[in-house]
């Protein structure tokens, strides 16, 4: 192959986890890094994620690694060395309310977990939580949690930035270049086959999410990789709801609801449950049918009584990649040496991805990872330490 084919590393993907992985490699490592994205940068499930950053988590690791990206986040320029780098990062804070029993009893457990790795996270009380958000209606609540330092941020704005940061450092970045196959010869990839040719790296990293299981299968591995369809709506009320405004996670929920300001005034909110199970993320179905629109302007409307005449503005669907128990596979996969994987984010991949691309890289380039990823380790599953988390199935983990 000519040198303009050949490269010391090939990221898949230039979602927000290749973006950012692809920008450490060629900071920490200088190495010559390629970046093949089959879209445009930031066009597959990064685009549709509603980018709530939290350290509320179960799993001691992940809130970890979100601590790590928050502090990326609270100064994003100055972390990218790069004063164009916005993440459009709004620090509004982050409640998260349950009601009497198990849940209540998890989340002042998780709590004490997170302050004790570092989080600044605690109960508040139903005055405190009025004092902060003024509209919410608390009266079946038990325990509230508050976070001073999350929010939220823009999707594209953070891939982008990574995206722009890494070419000035040189790393080549190809759109429309989709990556057919991998190749490896004697236990070693190579490279990697696309539409527009092959390309060479001894290192190659698939941050392609829900799409990871059909380009694995072309080096046989069977991920037992799951993909589920998730709506995001938005609501407009009688008044603007400010940028300022904490987000919410209410545990009370039947489907684990969350909510967050938008752009134009409006409310945005999702769910954090299971999501309808698709085969291919490529044919989702993109209606959202009245009963869901019915149920989560319901339950805003509980939790928030001047949202009781909200009117629908917007909607849209997106995917999520989903491991037998809800969290990440991070790091190279066993039997094909320099070959290295981040997918199944599982509904928290962009609160974790500065992070998650920091500490990747470092281990690719031998280097210790500021947060160790071998809780993420793809044999974990053979080796029966998953990654359960306190809330049961979906993406609170």
């Amino acid at each position: 192959m000519s040198q303009s084919t050949t490269y010391d590393a090939i990221v898949i993907g230039a979602g927000v986890v290749g973006a950012a992985t692809a920008y450490y490699l060629r900071r920490f490592g200088k190495l010559r890094v390629l970046v093949l994205e089959r879209g445009a940068v930031c066009s597959g499930g990064t685009a549709k994620s509603c980018a709530i950053i939290r350290s509320h988590y179960s799993i001691p690791s992940n809130t970890q690694l979100t601590l790590k990206s928050l502090g990326i986040f609270a100064d994003f320029a100055a972390a990218l060395e790069d004063s164009d780098a916005h993440s459009g990062f709004i620090n509004s804070g982050y409640l998260i309310v349950a009601a009497p029993g198990k849940w209540a009893d998890g989340l002042r457990d998780n709590l004490a977990m997170q302050s004790g790795v570092g989080a600044d996270t605690h109960v508040i009380d139903i005055t405190q939580a009025h004092g902060l958000h003024p509209g919410l209606n608390l009266a079946d609540v038990d325990v509230v949690g508050y976070e001073p330092n999350s929010g939220y941020a823009d999707p594209y704005l953070t891939t982008s930035s990574y995206i722009n940061a890494a070419r000035k450092r040189g790393v080549t970045v190809k759109t429309a270049t989709p990556v057919t196959s991998l190749i490896a010869d004697g236990g070693q990839v190579v490279g990697v086959r696309t539409s527009n040719g092959d390309f060479s790296a001894a290192a190659v990293v698939s941050a392609i999410g829900p799409w990871t299981q059909p380009l694995l299968a072309t080096l046989g591995y069977d991920l037992h990789l799951e993909v589920s369809r998730h709506i995001v709506l938005t609501f407009r009320g009688d008044t603007p709801y400010a940028q300022t405004t904490p987000v919410v996670k209410d545990l009370t929920a039947s489907n684990k609801m969350y909510f967050r300001p938008a752009s134009g005034g409006v409310v945005l909110t999702g769910t954090g449950d299971h999501g309808d199970p698709v085969t291919d993320p490529e044919s989702m179905d993109a209606h959202v049918g009245d009963d869901f629109v019915v149920l989560q302007g319901t339950q805003l409307a509980k939790r928030m009584p001047a949202f009781s005449a909200a009117q629908l503005t917007a909607s849209w669907i997106g995917p999520y990649d989903i491991t037998p128990d809800w969290n990440p596979v991070l790091g190279p996969l066993p039997g094909v040496d320099g070959l290295h994987v981040a997918y199944g984010f599982s509904g928290h991949g962009f609160k974790l991805s500065p992070a998650v691309g920091y500490c990747l890289a470092q281990q690719i380039l031998g280097q210790q990872p500021d947060v160790s990823l071998h809780p993420y380790r793809w044999s974990r599953f053979a080796d029966g330490e998953l990654l359960h988390g306190r809330y049961g199935e979906g993406s609170i983990s």
